[in-house]
């Protein structure tokens, strides 16, 4: 059997961390290795994880960062230290279903120029409860998609696989490291990205983990979950329309700054795109019709030169 490594980024997830790696000590084919970097938390997660460390000196292998450097930074160096055949990416608070890495690895195992699968989530609240829906059921796009129309939506810069859904190949390791130097380049759009274009990643139509909503988490999915709102009270008239001019200031500046972010992320990871294709043409591959890598070429060409 081949080995498999799971790499999780932390930061004060000490609430539910727990669950997380104990679902993962708990799956039907338990992973070799459990990546932990921790991205200096302030609360006990790394009492937590010295924990697991000592208990299972053999699997856990945990990492501090000296300072807060940012998830992406932080899941760049647990993948570089990972060094099995298959990796999976884990959040901090989230709850794997037993068979998750079996049947992942068991479908890579038959499928070898896949080099990527990925699956369904379960929604559930905070303590645990489901919300009745999954992932690709309350995604703003429909979802999954895989082949051209993954290709297609990646190259207009929209990536629908989350990293936690993610089981891989360490074959595309080499084309992941280093990460570029970009916030906006994130470990799960560079795998995405890597992986539709360098090989034929399978979807796993069934939800394989459940995904826990709550208001601490770092990063969230893309979802229609309607929320509550809070009912506002009136203050009194001189107020209002001096926090309106504020408002209506700050909304300004606001959206200039919002403008520079969005063309500077268009640009990184347009960047992303076009250095897949290359290395797809450098190493010769033919899984994708030339008229296609041609089109996508164009499209994200041209996104660039519309910021120039």
């Amino acid at each position: 059997m081949k080995t498999i490594g799971t790499v999780i980024a932390t930061y004060n997830g000490q609430k539910y961390l727990r669950e997380q790696i104990d679902s993962i000590l708990s799956q039907s084919i338990r992973p070799h290795k459990i990546i932990v970097i921790d991205d200096h938390s302030t609360d006990d997660t790394t009492s937590i994880l010295a924990d697991y460390k000592e208990s299972y000196p053999d699997i856990v292998v945990f990492e501090e960062n000296e300072e807060n450097r940012g998830y992406i930074r932080t899941f760049e160096r647990g993948i570089t230290i990972c060094h099995t055949e298959y990796i999976a990416i884990s959040d901090q608070d989230d709850i794997w279903e037993v068979e998750k890495i079996e049947k992942c690895y068991r479908l890579l195992e038959q499928n070898r120029d896949a080099k990527l699968c990925f699956h369904d989530l379960i929604l559930i609240d905070e303590r645990g409860n489901p919300l009745g829906k999954t992932y690709w059921e309350s995604a703003l796009m429909p979802l999954p998609a895989s082949g051209s129309l993954a290709r297609e939506r990646l190259a207009h810069l929209v990536n629908g696989v989350p990293g936690c859904t993610m089981f891989f190949s360490a074959d595309l390791k080499e084309h992941l490291l280093p990460m570029p130097n970009s916030r906006w380049s994130g470990h799960d759009w560079l795998i995405a990205v890597m992986g539709f274009f360098l090989s034929d990643p399978i979807v796993v139509r069934e939800p394989l983990a459940r995904y826990r909503i709550h208001p601490d988490q770092t990063c969230a999915l893309a979802i229609d979950m309607k929320r509550k709102k809070r009912p506002r009270k009136l203050k009194e008239l001189p107020f209002r329309i001096k926090r309106e001019a504020k408002r209506i200031v700050f909304k300004r500046r606001l959206q200039r700054t919002k403008l520079e972010e969005a063309r500077e992320r268009d640009r990184a990871l347009s960047e992303d795109v076009l250095r897949a294709i290359a290395t797809y043409e450098a190493l010769g591959l033919s899984h994708i019709p030339p008229q296609e890598i041609r089109h996508l070429k164009a499209l994200v060409q041209a996104t660039i030169q519309e910021m120039d």
